[in-house]
């Protein structure tokens, strides 16, 4: 277990978006908010200066934009936690599969917040010497969901799912870089080991989504909004099981 606490930086041109952001990370007394800056050149003087374990950063600002912050920061081969903060939906997911950075979705929920603050924790407890290119090594899970199908056996890494769909005695598992394999064994059997290892949900009696794809749950018309690859996929669920999405997603 960590003996200090986490110093972050937030870098915004938005005051109230920095102050919001200050004020979520009070409930939190393992982080502490050493600086806050509005641009990126300020950024970096005050991050070479503090040196923080965490820079919470948007993406779109006056002047040098956060990407180019971040290539900055990469040349100085510090160990910081990057979170990208941004309004820009395909922008933040872009700069995560290219940089493998976390991210913040505006506005900002406390469920998201929590858990990248959660993440954090973890790598750092598990890898205090961690550089900045290979933050994803750490979030590798060991246990993979091993599959039948008709002519072989299949091992899929849970966080490849994007969601799975039962067909009769079947179950189609379709996978976020859009290959799809078909597992001769029922959802329900496959929904027991996700929900117990991993972060799934069962939206209907033929859906069961990985939330931590989820984008939006929207209970005017009962549909759940997933995102792969810079792409959106909208799922239908029960009205019953979209409220309760909306509760985990939402939390008061």
């Amino acid at each position: 277990m960590r003996d200090k606490k986490l110093t972050a930086l937030i870098v915004d041109d938005e005051k109230e978006d920095r102050d919001i952001l200050t004020y979520m990370l009070k409930e939190y007394k393992e982080v502490t908010i050493i600086d806050q800056a509005e641009s990126t050149e300020s950024a970096l003087f005050k991050f070479l200066e503090l040196k923080p374990d965490i820079v919470f950063l948007d993406l779109v600002m006056p002047g040098k934009n956060g990407m180019e912050l971040i290539s900055l920061l990469k040349k100085q081969k510090i160990e910081t936690d990057i979170v990208i903060v941004s309004a820009y939906r395909d922008m933040a997911i872009d700069a995560i599969k290219n940089e493998v950075y976390d991210f913040l979705l505006k506005p900002i929920g406390p469920r998201k917040l929590h858990k990248v603050i959660a993440n954090i924790e973890k790598r750092r407890d598990k890898a205090n010497n961690t550089h900045l290119d290979n933050l994803l090594d750490n979030f590798k899970h060991e246990t993979k969901l091993r599959l039948s199908s008709t002519n072989s056996h299949i091992l899929v890494d849970p966080n490849d799912i994007l969601y799975c769909e039962a067909e009769g005695t079947y179950t189609r598992i379709h996978l976020e870089n859009g290959n799809v394999e078909l597992a001769n064994t029922y959802l329900g059997k496959i929904e027991d080991f996700l929900i117990k290892n991993n972060n799934f949900f069962r939206i209907s009696r033929r859906h069961l989504i990985n939330i931590d794809k989820l984008w939006r749950a929207n209970k005017a018309d009962n549909s759940c909004i997933l995102i792969a690859n810079n792409e959106e996929l909208k799922l239908y669920g029960s009205k019953k099981q979209i409220r309760e999405l909306c509760k985990i997603d939402n939390p008061e």
